[in-house]
């Protein structure tokens, strides 16, 4: 009798877990679709493993619903390399930080000159100007483990650019609620 119990108790887990997964990926999903009433920045809390695999399948549906122009993804790590990501988001959207042509063509920068190195606050001018020339964007940025400026980094969003939405993911609710703010929280199962 007791196995039984047990199996029910597992079944009743293996049915449960894809209908969950199903309505957190409608909340993740509705929540990317609302435009103009202040949730630019998603939240999603849970094990790596299991918010990696949620949001690879957000981003395949939101690629097959068309919902953004561009969708970019970028590690963020324990100790945040700022240049790495924004070279990343960078490769993603078309911009090339190591292509000097790009900076003296550049509409939205001062030309920077050919031989210094380029800094962090320049690559978020040509950024945040490049992702204001999208329509829509969703930035993910994996692996969040304490407060990152969205700033710093050139990510537009809220009234800088309103197609701009933003999906953490993190195994701490408290970067995501009280560091980062974000403007929707969800927190995935442990199963």
């Amino acid at each position: 009798m007791d196995k039984g119990y047990s199996w029910r108790k597992c079944s009743m887990r293996a049915v449960d877990a894809p209908i969950l997964d199903y309505k957190i990926k409608q909340q993740i999903m509705d929540a990317l679709r609302v435009r103009d009433q202040g949730e630019y920045i998603i939240g999603l809390c849970g094990s790596d493993k299991r918010a990696e695999d949620s949001v690879k399948r957000i981003i395949r549906r939101v690629e097959r619903d068309g919902l953004f122009t561009k969708i970019v993804t970028a590690t963020v790590t324990k100790k945040p390399d700022i240049t790495n990501i924004q070279m990343q988001i960078g490769d993603a959207i078309g911009l090339s930080f190591d292509d000097t042509t790009d900076l003296a063509e550049s509409t939205c920068c001062m030309c920077f000159g050919y031989s210094k190195r380029m800094r962090t606050a320049e690559r978020a001018n040509l950024l945040c100007a490049k992702m204001k020339e999208l329509q829509t964007v969703l930035v993910v940025l994996y692996d969040l483990h304490g407060k990152l400026d969205l700033g710093e980094i050139g990510i537009p969003f809220g009234e800088d650019h309103n197609g701009c939405k933003i999906l953490l993911s993190s195994t701490n609710l408290e970067v995501l609620s009280k560091e980062m703010k974000v403007h929707k929280l969800i927190q995935l199962s442990q199963t």
